[in-house]
């Protein structure tokens, strides 16, 4: 579902399935009138309450767990565009034609991950060549850095500490291309849900009126929250998913020189 457009995605869970419901909910009404007497208004309310306090507490768990996971993926492509900043900057120390080849190696390697890695990651596919082309080439070229003078045996060991901090960034953006909620939780989500404003139909309330729209209120608020979790539950991927706008910045700030 995360490939689904956002607008076909929040129409099924925000407006669909609220009114499945209470659809379901007028002709359980109508197949069983005497629900609306409360007889069993007790055994239910207990029965509804701990389902509920169990579900809200999943599915809370479900959507703050996906948001720190976009929240953490979108850090990543900040502290990957800085470390790229540094290289690009640390190059003051070296001579004109070595400070070239690390530059255009900055710059080659921001363009290969906006494209087109980033369209890569979109699809589900962890990394694209060409970054992995990129790196090589510039381990190749900071290993040929100059150490003449105390100050470039300074630069070079920043810079060395600079490539490792992009490597490792790269790395952990990656993970997260794959990453996502396992099938057994969605699996929990749905039944869960289900339950839940199943339980909530069987209620006995004499308005008919005010029953369907309590279950209607219920079904909608569910479904805002699994399309929170669902639209966020692949940073990379879907219309709400993670920028590479850090390192466009580095492309526009750096490619014009």
């Amino acid at each position: 579902m995360t490939g689904w457009p956002i607008w076909l995605l929040g129409l099924l869970l925000i407006v669909a399935v609220p009114a499945a419901a209470v659809g379901i909910q007028f002709l359980v009404r109508r197949r069983w009138p005497r629900l609306a007497e409360g007889d069993h208004n007790d055994v239910a309310g207990f029965i509804i309450a701990i389902v509920g306090v169990i579900y809200a507490v999943l599915l809370a768990f479900v959507v703050i767990v996906s948001w720190e996971e976009f929240s953490q993926a979108e850090d990543l492509v900040g502290q990957e565009a800085s470390a790229l900043r540094g290289l690009y900057r640390e190059t003051v120390a070296f001579p004109p034609g070595v400070r070239d080849r690390i530059e255009a190696d900055v710059l080659a390697y921001a363009r290969s991950v906006v494209d087109p890695e980033w369209p890569a990651m979109s699809r589900g596919e962890p990394g694209d060549p060409a970054v992995a082309a990129s790196l090589d080439r510039m381990a190749e070229h900071l290993a040929t850095l100059p150490t003449d003078t105390p100050i470039q045996q300074q630069y070079v060991s920043v810079e060395a500490d600079r490539f490792g901090e992009l490597v490792s960034f790269r790395s952990q953006r990656l993970d997260y291309v794959e990453q996502g909620l396992p099938p057994v939780l969605w699996v929990a989500l749905v039944f869960g849900a289900l339950l839940t404003i199943g339980f909530a139909m069987i209620f006995g309330l004499r308005s008919t009126g005010l029953h369907m729209i309590m279950t209607g209120s219920l079904a909608a608020l569910i479904g805002v929250l699994l399309f929170v979790a669902v639209a966020i539950d692949h940073p990379f991927a879907g219309d709400v998913s993670v920028d590479p706008a850090p390192l466009v910045r580095v492309l526009d700030d750096f490619g014009s020189r």
